[in-house]
């Protein structure tokens, strides 16, 4: 299994990085939204469009970008930029009922599946033109990686490259309590080391200036988005992650943290951990990639997202080697 790791320091990537968050400040701080059309109701989704000018690959595909449960594109902006520091172009939305995209009527998520939530990604796509023929690399933590690998197996032709982060929903019929308990455990794990992190490498006031530059947002767990979001996970906890896996066609590459309670990686030596039964739904092993980084937890998109970035980042480019190779 490969384990991929950055050899800089935080702060010298820190201090690399930090001359480009004017530039991606001002594209964060730009309100961006389209309107899509979902069995027949129009909802206006609120997203935004980061890249570095200097630093941009002219010849890679474009990244979208999809938080987990809980958040919209604000939440996952840090690996945004981390991403375009990388050379990518990133596309980062909120989806309806998160961040400030409209809140859906219960038709849209009074469902089993998250067909609906493919669709608004794909109306995004065509709304904001992108040409005929022209796929991009898809990127979903947690529960985003169950609405990706939906989109992928939806629209192929869209689709460049899937990257599981951390990914939810391969475990069939979850306890609800069980992983409530894991994600509460995490959350707490991952704050109390991110700020002994930020202490000692200066990563808050790194932090703190990329944050300036994110609008406020409303709270995704208001009374009226309540019963969207116990849907979720609802239907998180039906366990479909993999069935999606098995009628996609792209690349995937499946990244982890070593330290991730919440959705455990485990060894893929043994048959019932969740990335060997991941590996056993894709049809063609040469299409599979995989990472484990060591010493991180669940929330890779903020603990740290420079590392996070550069490995997301190395794997697309094997995908887009891969799709030229016509393989």
């Amino acid at each position: 299994m490969n384990h991929f790791e950055k050899t800089p320091s935080i702060n010298q990537i820190f201090e690399k990085r930090k001359k480009h968050i004017p530039e991606v400040g001002a594209q964060l701080e730009k309100e961006t939204r389209t309107e899509v059309e979902i069995n027949g109701e129009k909802l206006s989704v609120d997203y935004r469009v980061v890249s570095v000018e200097s630093q941009e690959n002219k010849d890679g595909d474009v990244v979208v970008v999809l938080p987990g449960f809980g958040s919209g594109w604000e939440g996952i902006a840090e690996l945004g930029f981390s991403l375009a520091c990388e050379g990518r172009t990133v596309i980062m939305p909120s989806l309806p009922g998160y961040g400030n995209s409209k809140n859906p009527s219960e038709q849209y998520y009074a469902t089993d599946n998250f067909d609906n939530e493919a669709e608004v990604i794909s109306q995004l796509l065509d709304r904001m033109g992108m040409p005929e023929g022209k796929s991009v690399h898809l990127v979903g933590h947690s529960m985003g990686s169950e609405i990706l690998a939906t989109f992928a197996q939806k629209y192929p032709d869209k689709t460049s490259s899937l990257v599981l982060l951390n990914p939810a929903g391969i475990n069939e019929k979850e306890q609800a309590l069980s992983l409530a308990k894991r994600f509460v455990a995490s959350g707490i794990k991952t704050s109390s080391l991110f700020a002994l992190k930020s202490f000692f490498a200066g990563e808050k006031d790194y932090e703190t200036a990329l944050h300036t530059h994110i609008p406020q947002t409303q709270s995704p767990f208001t009374k009226e988005r309540g019963a969207q979001r116990l849907s979720e996970a609802r239907r998180l906890l039906g366990g479909h992650l993999r069935e999606k896996i098995q009628k996609t066609t792209c690349p995937i590459t499946y990244i982890s943290g070593g330290l991730d309670t919440v959705y455990p990686p485990g060894d893929e030596h043994d048959d019932n951990s969740q990335i060997a039964r991941l590996i056993d739904s894709v049809d063609d092993a040469t299409r599979v990639e995989k990472s484990v980084m060591l010493g991180l937890g669940h929330n890779t998109t903020i603990a740290p997202d420079e590392v996070t970035a550069a490995n997301i980042d190395h794997y697309l480019e094997k995908a887009e080697k891969y799709n030229a190779s016509g393989e």
